[in-house]
């Protein structure tokens, strides 16, 4: 029987993981379709060649590249994907809002409506939770990628480069600049942090901090969220599950 146990636990690691790069994967996708019907040619667009460029470092095999950029020339038949915010309510009035890009808008209302109300939580109208959230560029880094880098001299040069806050959670550092100073930043800060991660995130201005028990429906409201294929970026203000 521990055999078997551990040939389980293994096997449903393996699904996890399969699971989470096919998310990926399909995200890559999108973002490749998108970018490319503005402009096909990665040379002359530069946003196509950075999708196509975080999908090869991804892994993502050269054949789904092609594909997606086959379908966004209409060489393939494609899906035609819009990009949505909806905005809702957890347990105990956990703002929640929500980036997706999906070809079927109500296929996605329909799941994020049934997902909120099974975990206690409520899909709101639209400028419901907007408010809470402002627009940041942040910058996350793996402490175990500083090479001996210091926490003092990590935080002077994000100051330098014009950082508006720093975080540490578990795992991670996370640096918050104003939406236009991200890039320049990035290169900034990748003379001494080579391995880093950027994007543009909602970032809450105030925060609640529900009981325990609402704390974890919130926590599996968040992952049911991340694990649909339509969800792009899931933003929140429940401070001890901020990530």
């Amino acid at each position: 029987m521990a055999g078997h146990s551990k040939w389980s636990n293994i096997k449903h690691r393996k699904e996890k993981q399969d699971k989470k790069k096919a998310k990926k994967f399909g995200k890559l996708t999108k973002e490749i379709i998108k970018e490319a019907r503005n402009n096909p040619d990665p040379n002359d667009n530069p946003t196509l060649a950075g999708a196509i460029e975080r999908a090869k470092e991804a892994d993502m095999p050269n054949e789904n590249i092609e594909r997606a950029l086959k379908k966004a020339k209409g060489e393939l038949e494609g899906q035609d994907f819009q990009t949505m915010v909806y905005e809702g309510y957890g347990p105990e009035g956990v703002a929640v809002l929500i980036k997706a890009e999906t070809d079927n808008r109500n296929r996605t209302s329909t799941y994020l409506k049934n997902t909120f109300e099974d975990f206690g939580g409520e899909l709101g109208d639209e400028g419901c939770v907007r408010w809470i959230f402002e627009r940041k560029g942040l910058i996350r880094i793996d402490p175990a990628s500083l090479n001996g880098t210091d926490e003092e001299t990590l935080q002077l040069e994000a100051i330098d480069a014009g950082a508006e806050d720093i975080e540490e959670s578990t795992g991670e550092v996370k640096v918050f600049f104003a939406p236009d100073d991200l890039k320049p930043a990035a290169e900034s800060l990748k003379e001494l942090v080579p391995d880093l991660e950027t994007e543009l995130v909602m970032s809450p201005k105030n925060y609640v901090d529900p009981g325990e028990d609402a704390q974890k429906k919130v926590e599996s409201l968040m992952e049911e969220l991340r694990d649909n294929r339509d969800v792009d970026g899931v933003f929140h203000n429940c401070k001890p599950l901020l990530d």
